[in-house]
């Protein structure tokens, strides 16, 4: 129907051929396969020129406005691909979704007032396809997917209690003290609930905490620490603030452990335009927060 419509435009099989980048036969055959499927002559030709039969004028007139409607689909695709407008979807642990993405996102949504975020905050497997999720922010280790991985970092985490219960159960100063304390956890074998504590000097210790209390999402574990019931190991950028007000303190500060790995996944290597921002915008934000 396209090559139909740009032979009637161009005025001849020849120039459509040309302008369309073929040789004028494969247009002669694309006219004559339509005519046959249709069972009706559209074009009548001679040596000088072409002409529409009544069925082809009509033919034509869809044509065309099947025609300018492709090119209306094409030119919201090219906007949506290039634009920053819109909305966009990310699924994000629970912890992760108060302040640490609040912070990382800020700048971009309030230069952008156009682009609508809507986050979809879990603890549990959030399915992209079914979610229509954008970018997907994930702890540990990525599992096999087809998705594309992309590396955010490591941010830091360590043991934190609060100053009342280290006032009421006393501060630990070797690793083995830890066992005489309370501990609380999350309620999956993720790697907020294993570590290996290294210091200077000292040969690694690969520690797990035997859990009191176990929770299905961070802000809720973090809640019950900053209440004095117990230690537990957390991630600095989720208590970045309670750090700062005294409320939560570093217990055993003079060992270190590894960070958490941290990564988004995307469903497709072309990315939008805003996604990619998004991305770009998280990636460096999150390589800030771990140097």
């Amino acid at each position: 129907m396209a090559i139909f419509c740009h032979v009637i435009d161009s005025g001849s099989m020849r120039q459509a051929a040309k302008n369309l980048n073929m040789t004028p036969s494969a247009v002669s055959q694309f006219i004559t396969q339509l005519e046959t499927e249709l069972g009706i002559t559209l074009i009548y030709r001679s040596t000088r020129k072409i002409s529409l039969s009544e069925a082809g004028l009509n033919y034509y007139k869809q044509g065309q406005q099947m025609l300018l409607a492709a090119e209306r689909a094409d030119n919201v695709i090219s906007e949506q691909k290039d634009s920053l407008d819109g909305e966009l979807r990310i699924s994000v642990p629970v912890g992760m979704a108060t302040n640490p993405l609040a912070e990382a996102l800020a700048d971009l949504l309030k230069n952008q007032p156009k682009l609508n975020l809507s986050i979809i905050a879990s603890d549990e497997y959030v399915d992209p396809i079914a979610e229509r999720i954008d970018i997907a922010i994930n702890v540990g280790q990525p599992a096999d997917s087809g998705f594309i991985y992309h590396y955010l970092g490591d941010p830091a985490r360590h043991f934190y209690a609060s100053p009342e219960y280290l006032r009421l159960h006393g501060r630990p100063v070797v690793p083995a003290d830890l066992e005489q304390h309370s501990w609380l956890g999350l309620r999956c074998n993720c790697a907020l609930n294993q570590t290996v504590l290294t210091k200077a000097g000292h040969h690694s210790i690969n520690y797990t905490p035997k859990l009191r209390m176990q929770f299905n999402d961070l802000n809720s574990m973090i809640a019950h620490v900053k209440q004095g019931l117990g230690i537990s190991v957390l991630p600095r950028l989720e208590i970045k603030r309670l750090i700062g007000t005294g409320e939560l303190v570093p217990v055993l500060d003079d060992w270190s452990m590894p960070g958490f790995h941290l990564y988004a996944l995307t469903m497709d290597k072309k990315l939008s335009l805003k996604v990619k921002v998004a991305l770009d915008t998280l990636k460096d934000y999150f390589n800030k927060q771990v140097q």
